[in-house]
């Protein structure tokens, strides 16, 4: 075992380097070093100049014409192609570097969401292990291009700040992922949705009433710069959600991407993602229902992302009437019938 580890040391150069010096010291020419092991001259010269893989079959050649085990070349050869993948790496993120500035820098310092976020010696590196991508390139095809993209329904060069969009996109995913929930069927949830529409307004009527009585008492809750905030009815429209299989989510959204709530299908279940500091309940709550509705009624391809507000129309209407099951037969829930919805009419308190 103590061998082993010796032998790796060597490591740091080619397989072809390290035979080269042995042949020296064992003063055999390469010609005839290649016939001994059943190669040709001309592979022998292109290991040599680490132009040719060390193979497990050649491994063990070289082990009985050099008495060095087959580990070692295995093991040489993988760290010298470690060390080759890791200089490009850091030539890459040299001449990335300027990517990073693209990202809201100074509002994401105090937040933990990207781990070594910081890294004075390589700032680009957390960014995309955070959005689980190789490159800046594969950020854009994947994000910007394809995610983004769908949800904003333009290009996202006519978006206000697609980097701080897209971050706040990502840390939705990877709440979600956070979240152990089975799937079920577009139409099941849906279904039941509808049925559990009744229990939403409830809870909002509760929470809007609630929150009231702390402004009054000038009570309100004040998160930290930079902590991840919910409070005890954000956490209760959490766990109804989950009830009938939707995930709701909450992450602070940026002063350039101001961002109020996205629906979308993340790995075929609902997910509903708020801005977590409204100052207003209402709309928080206008935004939720809005969310809701594009589960209820959109494709599980599309995704939703909205900085206004309004609401579900027949969620709304359930606050004043009694007879909720007509009411959700006959709402018309088109986008025509949310454009005439007006500010005033959205009081759930």
């Amino acid at each position: 075992m103590a061998e082993k580890k010796e032998l790796l040391l060597w490591g740091a150069t080619s397989p072809g380097e390290i035979l080269e010096e042995k042949l020296q010291e064992m003063n055999v020419d390469i010609n005839d070093f290649a016939a001994r092991i059943g190669y040709t001259p001309k592979t022998m010269n292109e290991l040599l100049k680490a132009k040719c893989r060390v193979t497990v079959e050649m491994a063990y050649s070289l082990e009985f014409g050099t008495g060095i085990p087959q580990y070692f070349w295995l093991e040489a050869q993988k760290q010298y192609e470690r060390d080759l993948w890791r200089e490009k790496v850091k030539e890459a993120v040299k001449n990335q570097a300027g990517w990073r500035k693209f990202f809201p820098i100074g509002e994401l310092n105090p937040r933990t969401w990207i781990k070594d976020f910081n890294n004075k010696e390589d700032g680009v590196s957390p960014i995309l292990k955070f959005f689980g991508v190789a490159s800046p390139k594969a950020w854009e095809n994947y994000y910007y291009k394809n995610r983004l993209k769908v949800a904003f329904r333009i290009s996202l060069a006519e978006t206000e700040d697609p980097y701080a969009a897209s971050v706040w996109m990502r840390r939705g995913e990877i709440l979600a992922d956070e979240i152990k929930m089975e799937k079920q069927s577009d139409k099941k949830v849906r279904s039941a949705i509808k049925k559990a529409m009744p229990q939403f307004v409830k809870l909002a009527q509760n929470d809007v009433a609630a929150w009231e009585d702390l402004r009054r008492k000038k009570a309100l809750p004040k998160p930290k710069v930079g902590e991840d905030f919910i409070d005890d009815g954000m956490r209760k429209l959490q766990e109804l959600g989950a009830k009938f299989g939707i995930k709701v989510l909450y992450a602070q959204n940026f002063k350039s991407a101001p961002i109020h709530g996205m629906a979308r299908w993340y790995k075929d279940i609902p997910v509903i993602q708020l801005h977590d500091r409204f100052k207003d309940r209402n709309a928080f709550w206008f935004t939720f229902f809005h969310e809701l509705g594009h589960i209820v009624l959109h494709g599980k391809k599309d995704i939703f992302i909205k900085n206004v507000y309004y609401m579900l129309a027949y969620a709304f209407r359930a606050l004043k009437l009694d007879e909720y099951d007509e009411l959700a037969e006959n709402a018309d829930t088109s986008d025509d019938t949310f454009d005439d919805l007006g500010s005033d009419d959205f009081d759930i308190a």
